[in-house]
């Protein structure tokens, strides 16, 4: 922990002192404070006085992390290290790039903790339905102007331990899913996918146009259609890769085929991809539309994102596999038609970029292990309208690398 400076706490402490929960291993904070820095210090800092005074430790960025270390890692350590994170929400942190990667670090850490510990604090109006999707589900609490209530967040921080299972009426869908997915269907077909794609490309004079990626598209509502071609008339089915055929499961010769397509770009210019939707997901948007199953609209958003996370991690220990995908996730209401063709040719375009540079550089990410092939899901804008053409390529939400080779920082703000 040499990149906290030590923070001492002379505050008077009340008599709700006997009630503050006993830090153990890893933990040396009661509580993360997460927060805008451009627009909600001090509602932030009126919080940790509160919180503070009455025997709690909090980290604060402002306060305790050292000059010039405000980084990606320095945050994930001290979430890391801190048993409850208080998510300050305003407006203006859900359009903060960096309060965006906060929250994503702080949901993930959740999740790999199995531990309920992110407490929601919205501000400036900011409603449930406002929230990231991962979040909705949590008890939030509106913080009153005159910040009466601010007992509620001592409270939270008090509570016993919930397990995410307890959010989680129809139990963990989503390690089965995700598994399932990798040891039944990608640890099959994309050891050899990048030879297939680049004797496809080569045949129908697709280069320079098409990447040797399988595309693996994550709508945020799990729900597939039948054909990406369905999405817009700028994307059309232009065929399939060799079949791949395999004994499996008391199946003998089972088939795999994967599909190729085209999409037009705002040029008028063709680009191919093979691309198909993550099909078990599915399963989840059929169990949201079927009372029986106990599966609710909101628990559908976790069950989603725990399955990206764990599919992550397996991939992130697979490299043959993860190199030759790409995860791409979106928002999928309320779209314009020519939203999805728009997002496919940024995406084919930019893995272009990176093979044609025979770019095997890892990413630079908070957990110092590589995931290349995935795009993380950008909470507060994943829109499908955000996907204009710049000149950076985003790996992760706080760091970027420019087509040149180099990496950039988001600022904390």
């Amino acid at each position: 922990m040499s990149q906290f400076k030590n923070s001492c706490n002379d505050t008077p402490v009340t008599s709700l002192t006997m009630s503050v929960p006993v830090l153990r291993h890893p933990h040396v904070y009661h509580a993360f404070i997460s927060y805008c820095a451009d627009a909600d210090t001090s509602h932030a800092r009126t919080i940790l006085d509160s919180v503070e005074s009455r025997g709690f430790t909090c980290c604060f960025a402002e306060r305790d992390f050292l000059p010039g270390e405000c980084t990606s890692d320095v945050v994930v350590d001290a979430i890391h290290c801190s048993k409850n994170v208080i998510l300050v929400i305003s407006p203006a942190s859900l359009q903060s790039e960096w309060s965006k990667f906060e929250m994503l670090m702080a949901v993930d850490d959740s999740h790999q903790r199995n531990n309920v510990c992110l407490v929601p604090v919205l501000l400036g109006g900011v409603k449930v339905d406002d929230l990231p999707p991962p979040l909705r589900p949590l008890t939030c609490i509106e913080l009153m102007d005159d910040f009466r209530n601010t007992d509620d967040i001592i409270q939270a921080i008090s509570k016993p331990e919930d397990t995410w299972e307890s959010l989680l009426p129809v139990g963990n869908l989503a390690h089965g899913f995700a598994w399932g997915y990798y040891y039944g269907y990608l640890k099959i077909i994309l050891p050899d996918l990048d030879k297939t794609v680049r004797q496809w490309r080569r045949v129908n004079n697709a280069e320079g146009r098409m990447s040797e990626k399988l595309f693996l598209f994550f709508p945020q509502s799990c729900r597939c259609r039948d054909s990406i071609a369905d999405e817009s008339s700028l994307i059309k089915h232009r065929g399939h890769l060799p079949i791949i055929t395999k004994d499996r499961a008391g199946i003998i010769e089972r088939q795999y085929k994967n599909t190729i397509y085209s999409v037009t770009d705002d040029n008028g210019e063709d680009y191919f991809f093979a691309g198909e939707y993550i099909g078990v997901i599915h399963t989840m948007f059929e169990m949201e539309q079927n009372a029986t199953t106990g599966l609710q609209t909101r628990e559908k958003y976790v069950q989603s994102m725990r399955f990206y996370l764990t599919l992550k991690r397996i991939l992130d220990t697979d490299p043959e596999c993860s190199k030759k995908c790409k995860i791409v996730f979106y928002k999928d209401v309320n779209n314009s038609s020519d939203a999805m063709p728009r997002l496919i040719c940024n995406e084919i375009k930019n893995q272009l970029r990176k093979e044609s540079s025979d770019d095997t550089t890892v990413c630079m990410t908070p957990f110092n292990s590589p995931f290349p092939s995935i795009s993380s899901p950008d909470f507060a804008r994943c829109s499908l309208k955000s996907s204009s053409s710049t000149n950076m390529v985003k790996s992760e939400p706080n760091i970027y690398r420019e087509e040149s080779g180099k990496t950039k920082s988001v600022e904390r703000g």
